[in-house]
């Protein structure tokens, strides 16, 4: 199990607001964890584990561990050997005991490495700390106490504000703006063109979207559309490795106070993302996309383009999302439909082999009374 930096129990329920609870006979008050268990059937003796699955709660004797974190509402039912850390939520405790335990990342020092090359137009705040082989452009801002790693590079008329970290090898191209809290990891790219062509004559596409598939087999030249807009990415957002936010045709592409973004996702020009929605890996946002509030997108999830989509909506993974979506409603499928009716029609396909051999059998039975009725009548039908 992952071994961690020795704390005692009374340390580290302090550190998680939580309450520790022993037997008379056996506290221990100064007992040592330097072990963390990933998951309670793979503890051993020598780990602290936390256990918020009810399916544990019955045969929490069975979990070898050298204590356990629960939640409160256990503390009258416990009857372990081991103590135990009570607690109100263990869910968030697990971001709460992480952080407690987990070893500082490398970042680059204060101040601005000497081999970075920044526009004198711009403006770093003393309280920045950017890495070896930094660009930063013309009239560009870095706000207080923002981290820039190695490697990155910033385009002109960049804002980015307080409490960032871009980590290496981003590109922030210019007229993006960034708020404050901001994370993106390796590889994020905020601000390239979106992908906006257009052909002199109307193009096979636009024939097909009208059902006319009379398609001109030549050449067909696409000219590029220019994305004069920009990114505007709001506060305490996180962004993951490898995912490209593009610029805007006109107006900006956003993504809202406190969305979380997993690696991989693709968000196209003219996009608006609501605030506090969590996006998995390989998600792809066509142009124009509008997402509503606190919208679950689970990985895979495909947005064709000029769509609205309701606050708190949920989408399965792997979800083709053609038309416009309902608030506080849960699609799946390809092309997405509400989750109870795509149940009733995974139930009902299911149901089809029994149906259909009691429907040959009536058949067998229906000739074969046909055939007596042929018979008495000596008539053929």
């Amino acid at each position: 199990m992952p071994s961690v930096s020795p704390k005692t129990l009374e340390e580290i329920a302090s550190a998680i607001d939580g309450e520790v609870f022993q037997r008379q006979d056996q506290k221990n008050k100064s007992l040592v964890i330097d072990s963390l268990a990933v998951s309670p059937e793979h503890s051993t003796v020598n780990d602290l584990v936390i256990v918020f699955d009810q399916k544990y709660f019955k045969n929490l004797t069975k979990i070898k561990a050298k204590s356990m974190i629960l939640p409160s509402e256990m503390k009258d039912k416990i009857s372990l050997n081991v103590p135990v850390i009570l607690v109100k939520r263990p869910r968030i405790v697990l971001k709460k005991l992480l952080e407690f335990f987990s070893k500082p990342k490398y970042l680059p020092g204060a101040g601005i490495h000497k081999s970075c090359i920044i526009d004198p137009s711009s403006s770093i705040s003393k309280t920045s700390s950017i890495g070896a082989n930094v660009f930063i452009g013309p009239k560009s801002t870095i706000g207080e106490k923002t981290a820039i790693c190695p490697n990155v590079y910033i385009g002109s008329n960049v804002v980015i504000g307080e409490n960032c970290l871009i980590y290496p090898n981003c590109t922030i191209l210019d007229n993006t703006r960034i708020g404050n809290n901001v994370i993106l990891h390796s590889g994020v790219v905020a601000g390239a063109d979106g992908y906006s062509y257009v052909t002199e004559e109307e193009s096979n596409l636009e024939k097909a979207k009208k059902g006319d598939f009379n398609f001109n087999l030549g050449r067909q030249v696409q000219h590029k559309i220019p994305s004069i807009g920009n990114v505007i990415i709001e506060d305490d957002v996180e962004v993951g490795a490898n995912t490209c936010i593009d610029s805007g045709t006109i107006g900006p592409t956003v993504i809202g106070s406190g969305t979380k973004i997993d690696n991989l996702v693709q968000v196209a020009h003219n996009c608006k993302i609501g605030k506090d929605c969590l996006i998995v890996g390989q998600v792809g946002f066509a142009g124009s996309v509008n997402l509503g509030d606190r919208v679950v997108v689970g990985g895979q999830t495909g947005f064709a383009d000029n769509i609205d989509i309701g606050s708190d909506a949920i989408f399965v993974a792997r979800s083709g999302v053609h038309g416009n979506i309902p608030p506080n409603s849960v699609y799946i499928g390809m092309p997405a439909v509400p989750y109870r009716d795509f149940i009733q029609s995974e139930r009902t396909i299911k149901r089809l082999p029994r149906r259909y051999e009691k429907l040959e059998e009536q058949v067998k039975v229906l000739e074969s009374k046909i055939k007596e009725l042929e018979e008495k009548l000596s008539v053929k039908i």
